[in-house]
């Protein structure tokens, strides 16, 4: 079995993104580009809290499996377009935390809220266009959300953090979770405020 190190490192994460509760069941996906054809990528439909090294596929750009008994997880394409427009990114994890969803319900931009959002994602993290799970048009849509940001929001759906390691696309699907949780509550004070004000001038 070739790339035994990043298949177990794949599944580490898996099972921590599971953990933490930024998937649940069988959502959610990661991978990790291991040269400049091929990826490793977790299989379809299998619970990140059973999975095993012997789960994760080996696919090439084209979609194609070349190492693996397992089907790949439906949303490879995503996977594999980001992966040929951005030549730094090494590492992708696809997250349905609760937060991020919330903005991803609303379908909703995450703006520049700390200092560290500029300084670690680039900047304001954009959501995609809608389109359906799995399709080539998510790919597509989420590569030109995620222009040269760490992240990008997917309409009605979750969220997608990249980084030259899979441990730094793990730090920035936590930070985009935090900074998201963050937002919501500052939407919610501001619409608090605007109720309270609004009953001042109309008791």
């Amino acid at each position: 079995m070739k790339w035994k190190k990043e298949r177990q490192e794949i599944v580490n994460f898996a099972r921590k993104i599971y953990r933490k509760g930024f998937v649940t069941g069988i959502s959610g996906n990661l991978s990790i580009r291991v040269n400049d054809n091929y990826l490793l990528i977790t299989p379809k439909s299998k619970c990140y809290e059973k999975i095993k090294i012997s789960d994760i596929v080996l696919i090439d750009l084209n979609g194609k499996i070349i190492e693996g008994d397992k089907e790949p997880s439906s949303e490879k394409k995503l996977h594999i377009e980001i992966y040929k427009v951005r030549k730094d990114i090494n590492a992708i994890i696809h997250t349905h935390s609760t937060y991020a969803c919330i903005l991803a319900a609303k379908e909703l931009s995450l703006p520049i809220i700390l200092d560290e959002q500029k300084d670690v994602l680039g900047g304001e993290i954009k959501v995609a266009k809608y389109a359906p799970c799995g399709s080539d048009e998510i790919a597509y849509e989420a590569v030109k959300a995620l222009e040269d940001k760490k992240g990008v929001i997917l309409a009605k759906h979750g969220a997608v953090s990249v980084g030259k390691s899979i441990n730094e696309a793990f730090y920035i699907c936590e930070l985009i979770e935090r900074l998201s949780k963050i937002y919501v509550y500052i939407k919610l004070i501001e619409k608090t405020n605007s109720f309270l004000d609004n009953s001042k001038h109309n008791p």
